[in-house]
């Protein structure tokens, strides 16, 4: 399992690499003078000289990107001549509050959508079932900032239960944005739920538990609901960037000092070195996801660990079983 895990890491190498490289082609591809747009066009020539030079853009580009990654490798994301700022420290500022909106809104989907979707495939046939089935389409089809705005309206303006700008109420300044994030999320991982939880109703441990007279509601949370979460996991670990990156117009609509704002306001300013570095961190916060979640399948589904086992002693070189 470890030889697993650093494997898994090590693809952080290639990813870095990649991303990095797009994000330094930024400040070459944009259309005009970066310097320019940043600072204004009437820039006196020290200062922009000086700005080009900071920003590396008076070397070539391999010059550039070879020099951004012996800074990554010393722990340096470079610094903010908009904010005359490091950006690591720009970054830790408004990651708490994407922290908390990222934890509430992945609750939420949760909470709302796998239930929803085990209800709706075992009472596929019923209304329950079918309402909750256009439920989840209706969810799909509305945008999240939409969806932002609706609630604002709603539960921030007419009710007056929650705030609708900024992070001064604590958790209950999260509801509404969270609300925004998790609820379409949640209706797509209603379907997602649903299909996976159809198929597993008609393997044939099912229909021999339920055969062998066990209770329904035994063999649906026993039997079926381990199975049928792999391929929710499976779906929630590719997507789990869409938690973050869906915050980027909530946070702005909702006045929340967090990375989606910050990706906001670093584009709208032509920022680069801000966006490259909060790029770089998504691709962080991507991988060990997914980590996360294939050591979750390893609980979930003891086949899993068993491939694990297998393939580490496969690349040891060592002997390996195989599946009967």
């Amino acid at each position: 399992m470890s030889k697993f895990v650093f494997r898994r890491l090590g693809l952080l190498i290639p990813i870095f690499l990649g991303i990095s490289l797009v994000a330094s082609l930024l400040f070459y591809i944009v259309p005009g003078d970066i310097v320019r747009v940043m600072l204004g066009q009437h820039v006196d020539p020290l200062t922009y000289a000086n700005v080009r030079r900071a920003l590396g853009l008076d070397i070539s580009f391999w010059q550039n990107f070879l020099g951004f990654m012996h800074s990554i490798i010393r722990g340096d994301l470079g610094y903010s001549y908009i904010q005359q700022r490091p950006v690591t420290q720009i970054i830790l500022e408004a990651l708490p509050v994407t922290v908390k909106l990222t934890v509430v809104s992945l609750c939420i989907t949760v909470i709302v959508g796998i239930p929803a979707g085990i209800i709706a495939a075992v009472r596929d046939r019923q209304f329950s079932g079918r309402l909750i089935n256009f439920t989840a389409v209706a969810g799909i089809s509305l945008p999240s900032f939409l969806l932002a705005l609706f609630l604002q309206l709603i539960f921030g303006i007419s009710l007056g239960w929650l705030p609708v700008s900024g992070p001064g109420r604590g958790l209950l300044s999260y509801i509404l944005p969270g609300l925004a994030i998790g609820l379409p999320l949640a209706a797509f991982y209603a379907k997602v739920a649903r299909a996976s939880m159809q198929e597993v109703l008609t393997r044939e441990y099912i229909v021999f538990a339920l055969s062998r007279g066990l209770p329904f509601s035994r063999v649906i949370i026993n039997h079926g609901l381990r199975n049928a979460l792999v391929p929710v996991l499976t779906q929630m670990g590719m997507d789990f960037g869409m938690f973050m990156t869906g915050a980027v117009l909530t946070e702005t609509i909702f006045n929340l000092p967090g990375m989606g704002r910050l990706v906001y306001s670093s584009i709208n300013v032509r920022d680069f070195p801000v966006l490259r570095g909060i790029l770089l961190l998504f691709a962080l916060v991507v991988v060990l996801a997914n980590l996360l979640v294939d050591l979750i399948y390893t609980k979930l589904d003891p086949r899993m660990a068993a491939a694990i086992v297998r393939e580490e002693t496969d690349v040891a070189g060592q002997t390996y079983f195989k599946d009967k």
